[in-house]
């Protein structure tokens, strides 16, 4: 479920680099795929009946989390018109190490010797699959990707304070509607909702906000399950999915250390899952 994650957020990403070559805006991408996240969960929720109110602690941890949630997501959107999106992606997924050492300082997470190896070979095989040295550099741009990793390691280990004992859904329901409120606000105060004018722009614009929806009602049942650092080390399989993408709907080369960087993530993550196949046997 947690590579299912990562490859359905790396769909959302190509397929929103379609809709903005089409001509939608990125706060429209962001509008669109948030609402029908929100939408689909909320009818989700009903038809499963499953309570969708929270109590008033956890509905104000949910708020605050939302509101990291949609700051770094558009703060990372910000990034990319500064930066190359190989750089700002490789940046931004030092998330991982930066979960496992949150985790670790908490005492949740032993950190042990397997684990770092792993984080150090998946970012290791994501510099190389995106290609990003010698990319040019902008203090804004890095700071924002900083700051995206910063935000989604703040997510990912404080929704699972919020969530308590209880079903991720209702938190991740008051997280989404949160996050629309945001990109409402940013819309109606800056401007700039563009939507599609070309076919393939209209495709991909209502097509990515399906495999983000799966995304992101998922992502937080599989934190539940697998635990932070676990999820977060897995998902990089999200920026390889998209050097994929990039060669398959983008007309983007796949050099051999590309392929090499591939490799090194894809080994990352046997790594890791091998320890518990031993413990397993």
């Amino acid at each position: 479920m947690a590579l299912a994650v990562g490859v359905a957020f790396a769909t959302n990403t190509s397929l929103a680099a379609l809709a903005y070559r089409g001509g939608a805006s990125p706060i429209a991408v962001l509008l669109a795929r948030s609402c029908v996240a929100f939408v689909v969960l909320f009818l989700l929720l009903g038809w499963l009946r499953v309570p969708r109110a929270l109590p008033a602690p956890r509905r104000r941890g949910a708020i605050l989390v939302g509101c990291i949630f949609a700051s770094y997501s558009f703060g990372v959107l910000v990034a990319i018109k500064l930066l190359p999106v190989g750089l700002v992606v490789a940046t931004f997924y030092t998330f991982p190490m930066l979960v496992a050492l949150v985790e670790w300082w908490s005492g949740r997470q032993i950190l042990n010797a397997r684990t770092v190896v792993s984080l150090g070979l998946a970012f290791g095989g994501i510099l190389l699959a995106l290609d990003v040295f010698g990319a040019r550099l902008d203090r804004l741009g890095i700071t924002l990707c900083l700051l995206g990793a910063v935000g989604v390691t703040a997510v990912m280990t404080l929704s699972a304070k919020v969530r308590g004992g209880g079903d991720s859904r209702p938190v991740t329901l008051h997280m989404l509607g949160t996050a629309v409120a945001v990109f409402s606000l940013i819309a109606l105060t800056r401007g700039g909702l563009s939507l599609p004018h070309t076919g393939l722009g209209w495709l991909a614009f209502t097509a990515a906000p399906l495999f983000y929806t799966f995304g992101i009602i998922t992502l937080f049942v599989v934190i539940a399950e697998l635990g932070p650092v676990k999820t977060s080390l897995v998902m990089n399989i999200e920026p390889v999915t998209s050097v994929m993408l990039g060669f398959l709907l983008l007309d983007q080369r796949l050099g051999p250390t590309q392929v090499l960087g591939v490799g090194l993530v894809v080994a990352a993550v046997l790594l890791l899952e091998s320890a518990k196949l031993k413990r397993t046997v």
